[in-house]
């Protein structure tokens, strides 16, 4: 059984717990959270309490997960970078950064741990579980602490690769459209652009032209959920195989319900390039994961010996 700890801090209103559960984990629904809190898997300050609770400052709340089989994962991985204070890895495209919804030990964060013996490790920030390549963990606390705050300061930069679907008009567009979680729907987690969103920019530079798809590099000049995903289904050009923005509500719904997923039909997109500075030295510290993942898995969706000899002559 695993187990979520952590300290609630109030943020000036007075908040339940199934509303405060809700609101952060948004991988069960208001109903799912009362059922568990009912039957005592979530405890605060150690006692099993009712779901309208009221939260106040320092409250430990604790879930320990129900027992269930967890999805299968792609495993493997690539160090790019490690000393006495941080790890970076290239991940696959079918593992979360860490433990959320029906995903607990079946994640980056325990699986680089188990297999690199080490004693703690904390994912500094998070990759979507079908997004591959740069992942930056922490190996200390101070660590986790300095390369969090240069995180919420915007002094990371980011660069993904993602194939497109249709053909970008021009080299390069640049997207500012303010994002906040859509609404009417029944996807929570779903990001919509709107006039009353927080402030999103993201650039993409066209690499080159693929059969009916773009390869492009985007980057994030803003650090908003989804960003990048919602931008390019936004210019009317979603990211191939994106089952939440380049599909429908019913479609991804009859996908989220189904027993088993095929690992390979993930969304292509790729981080490609991080900069940040080192929590230790302050120096600039460039990590890179090739994208080359991305054209072999758009060929094999293809699946077409005309692709294979159009992108030999590219």
């Amino acid at each position: 059984m695993a187990k979520l700890s952590f300290q609630y801090v109030r943020q000036g209103e007075v908040e339940e717990l199934c509303a405060f559960l809700e609101r952060r984990f948004r991988y069960h629904t208001r109903e799912e959270w009362e059922g568990l809190v009912g039957k005592g898997f979530v405890k605060v300050n150690g006692r099993k309490v009712s779901p309208r609770h009221i939260l106040e400052t320092r409250h430990k709340i604790v879930y320990e997960t129900p027992p269930f089989p967890e999805p299968e994962i792609d495993r493997r991985f690539e160090v790019l970078y490690e000393d006495a204070h941080l790890l970076a890895v290239s991940k696959s495209g079918n593992i979360p950064t860490s433990p959320s919804g029906k995903y607990w030990k079946n994640c980056l964060v325990h699986v680089v741990k188990g297999e690199m013996a080490l004693p703690w490790l904390h994912a500094v920030h998070r990759l979507d579980r079908e997004t591959s390549g740069v992942n930056l963990l922490a190996k200390t606390k101070e660590a986790a602490r300095t390369l969090g705050f240069a995180f919420q300061q915007g002094r990371v930069r980011k660069r993904y690769s993602a194939v497109l679907m249709g053909h970008l008009k021009v080299r390069q567009v640049y997207v500012s459209a303010p994002l906040r979680d859509a609404t009417g729907g029944a996807i929570r987690i779903k990001q919509a652009v709107h006039p009353l969103g927080r402030e999103s920019r993201t650039r993409f530079e066209l690499k080159c032209i693929l059969p009916g798809a773009s390869l492009v590099h985007a980057v994030p000049i803003t650090g908003r959920t989804h960003q990048v995903r919602a931008h390019a289904s936004f210019l009317g050009h979603p990211v191939a195989g994106d089952k939440l923005y380049g599909a429908s509500e019913a479609e991804f719904l009859e996908w989220v319900n189904r027993d088993e997923r095929k690992s390979d039909a993930r969304h292509l997109l790729h981080s490609s390039e991080l900069t940040f500075p080192h929590p230790e030295s302050g120096e600039a510290v460039t990590l890179r994961a090739s994208d080359k993942v991305l054209i072999e898995l758009f060929l094999q969706g293809m699946r077409s010996p005309s692709v294979r000899g159009y992108m030999a002559q590219d």
